[in-house]
């Protein structure tokens, strides 16, 4: 059986000024998964399930707090439901909660 928690987020585009502790934002950054078509992307580079799955497991999210376990997922149009289906219950598996991101 797989759970899943969804959280719907809608996104806005914001330039904030860069701070003295840059380096330790980055790493703590909200990881997102983004699906364009067949292709899946981790942070921007390109993975197959497989190593998505290795990354998600890296993180270590069940031993996270909550706000740390969220990994936002954002779809192109087009992306066939299968791709998105497995992506949603591989993040699941790995004890993370999704944040769809949505465009206006």
């Amino acid at each position: 059986m797989v759970a899943t928690t969804l959280v719907k987020v809608k996104s806005i585009t914001a330039d904030l000024p860069a701070g003295e502790k840059s380096t330790q934002a980055n790493s703590e950054k909200t990881p997102i998964i983004n699906l364009r078509g067949e292709e899946v992307f981790f942070s921007d580079k390109r993975v197959e399930m497989a190593e998505l799955n290795q990354r998600l497991a890296a993180l270590d999210l069940l031993s996270q707090d909550a706000e740390k376990r969220v990994i936002m997922l954002e779809a192109a149009k087009g992306t066939p439901y299968e791709n998105y289906f497995k992506v949603l219950a591989a993040i699941s598996a790995n004890g993370g909660v999704v944040a769809i991101v949505e465009d206006d």
